[in-house]
């Protein structure tokens, strides 16, 4: 009796089986065939998608328009007009607009940064580049200068890259206005007078310390004793100035501005640092330090 189950179900599997297969080919084969349509499958967008082009290669083509633009040489215009041509739409003058007759300097670029890029309308979009330029007098080699420049220039999409479309021309540099900062806010209160020239008298340390010591003296300043290369060989601590000190549970805040030189010219640097003190029995120790103002 159990054997002939075994038999029946053997064959039962065998024709589903091939029932099955005969059936997939065939629905296969139709779509295939286009017998069968098949509505097409929705792709969501990611994020990365759904963002906008960047402008990567409008900003490296105005950047090397740029730089062959302010770069001439007085008797040597044909040169110029060679390096010109790759950028230059063809109804343009092939100087680009400029006339060197008469001209009393020769010029290249030391610098070129794009700044901005707006969209002109009909596919064309306005570069604004800054430049960086070295001016030479013809008559005197040792008489240079430097003279920055804003630069807008409109190009258009032309096959994989980009052509000038329109004359470029110079425009004022950008026109910032001053910003109101709001002063540091302590969350801390105030400490006394003899808590507060402690922590100046082991700031005052710290800094000598960090500015000329080893890393594991450098080490012993701080609560986890970790090894800090600091400063040493790279700025030297001169002073310390508008310190400020609170309280914030059994922890202190110290806000403070902080003068060094550096050690290979000598120019001195002021920085804002903020420094987080805790003190245990007679010592001092320094938890974390930041610059700027936090």
């Amino acid at each position: 009796m159990n054997r002939l189950n075994k038999q029946r179900m053997t064959r039962t599997l065998f024709w589903g089986l091939l029932i099955y297969t005969a059936l997939s080919s065939t629905i296969a084969w139709s779509i295939q065939f286009g017998l069968i349509n098949i509505e097409p499958r929705r792709v969501q967008a990611t994020d990365e998608q759904k963002k906008p082009p960047n402008e990567t290669r409008e900003l490296a083509f105005a950047e090397q328009f740029a730089k062959e633009y302010f770069f001439w040489t007085i008797g040597k215009e044909e040169s110029r007009k060679q390096r010109l041509q790759p950028f230059l739409n063809s109804n343009l003058d092939v100087q680009a607009g400029l006339d060197m007759k008469e001209a009393k300097y020769n010029s290249y670029t030391q610098n070129i940064n794009a700044w901005q890029v707006k969209d002109r309308g009909d596919g064309v979009k306005e570069v604004t580049v800054f430049a960086e330029t070295i001016l030479t007098n013809l008559t005197n080699s040792s008489d240079q200068k430097r003279v920055d420049r804003y630069i807008v220039v409109p190009i258009k999409q032309a096959g994989d890259s980009f052509r000038v479309v329109d004359f470029p021309y110079l425009i004022p540099p950008p026109v910032s206005s001053d910003i109101t900062m709001e002063e540091p806010k302590s969350n801390g209160s105030p400490v006394s007078g003899e808590i507060a020239n402690q922590a100046e008298t082991f700031m005052q340390t710290f800094w000598k310390v960090y500015t000329n010591g080893e890393p594991q003296e450098i080490a012993y300043y701080f609560k986890n004793k970790q090894a800090s290369a600091g400063l040493t060989s790279i700025q030297s601590f001169v002073s310390m100035d508008n310190l400020v000190v609170s309280q914030v549970d059994d922890q202190y805040m110290v806000n403070c501005n902080v003068t060094l030189r550096d050690v290979q010219t000598g120019v001195q640097f002021v920085s804002h640092y903020v420094f987080t003190l805790v003190q245990e029995s007679d010592r001092w120790y320094v938890i974390s330090m930041k610059q700027g103002e936090v």
